[in-house]
């Protein structure tokens, strides 16, 4: 398997990314074995379920120092003191301090939803040659309702990956009304590229969220959260048809890497240079939530 690099905008360099459980990635997607545990057992509910349930009993509170340790975590960002995490998935799901993630104030701009490695699309018909050759991905795969997919035809798209690394909560991109989120009951597949080795399906698969965001400039946007191996749930925390301004909480992924990804309706956005740059080369780009990833036309 490839090694996973991405391009981060804070360093301006090309970097290797550090996975977490790359052994078992590695085991699980290129070995025989690997693949029938993964199909009988990993993918399951009850896998991600059982797993979420350790994350969050005390005894895995002792994992929270060694990662911290091992993937160089800042914690002076952490809402909370180390110590007074009561679970490994409470760490995980932490909060920050509003200093540690600054929303871009500009009123024509779209902000990042998570921090992660991002990817944008101008036009959804040429969002799925990037994973498999010869299958196109709709709007309407990833939310089954023909209704609301029309409003999205050829709209431009922004895939926010989650590593386990990450900070987990999800953001507004921009001041909005959002409606009632939608479950779409699904796989729990890990989504890194590692293991997905190019099968875009993963995403049509996996359990998933779906919202539709009302703006007073920007049209409707639908956001999508994607859960993965060893999600145990989304937790969405907004409310719906409150008003919310950019960069307002509304929700988070308890344990495991995940996905967000953002739809526009066509021609009303224009994504960054540098994640469109990156893009066009099969690179992600390393954005922190509340940073610029578009600006409104």
């Amino acid at each position: 398997m490839k090694e996973i690099v991405f391009f981060n905008r804070y360093t301006n360099t090309v970097e290797e990314e550090e996975i977490v459980g790359e052994l078992w990635i590695r085991l699980a997607h290129s070995t025989a074995i690997g693949r029938l545990a993964t199909a009988l057992l990993f993918k399951r509910k009850l896998f991600s379920v059982l797993f979420g349930k350790f994350a969050s009993s005390p005894a895995s509170s002792r994992e929270i120092e060694p990662f911290i340790e091992r993937y160089n975590l800042k914690s002076d960002s952490f809402e909370k003191k180390v110590s007074e995490f009561t679970s490994f998935n409470d760490f995980f799901i932490r909060k920050l301090k509003p200093s540690a993630r600054p929303i871009s104030p500009k009123s024509n701009t779209i902000t990042a939803p998570t921090d992660g490695r991002h990817l944008a699309y101008v036009n959804m018909k040429n969002f799925s040659p990037f994973f498999i050759k010869g299958e196109q991905l709709s709007v309407e795969d990833l939310i089954v309702d023909k209704a609301t997919a029309k409003k999205f035809t050829n709209g431009s798209v922004l895939i926010s990956r989650l590593s386990p690394i990450d900070y987990h909560r999800f953001h507004f991109p921009i001041a909005c009304v959002p409606n009632k989120t939608f479950l779409i009951r699904g796989e729990y597949s890990s989504i890194h590229p590692m293991a997905m080795n190019g099968m875009i399906d993963t995403f049509l698969r996996n359990k998933k969220t779906s919202t539709l965001l009302c703006t007073k400039n920007c049209g409707n946007i639908l956001m999508v959260e994607i859960g993965a191996i060893c999600v145990g749930s989304i937790q969405q925390t907004f409310v719906p048809k409150k008003p919310a301004l950019k960069g307002d909480e509304k929700g988070y992924f308890e344990f495991g890497g995940s996905t967000v990804i953002l739809i526009f309706e066509n021609g009303r956005v224009q994504f960054s240079d540098d994640i469109l740059e990156n893009t066009a080369s099969g690179v992600e780009t390393y954005v922190l939530m509340g940073d610029e990833v578009a600006t409104i036309i």
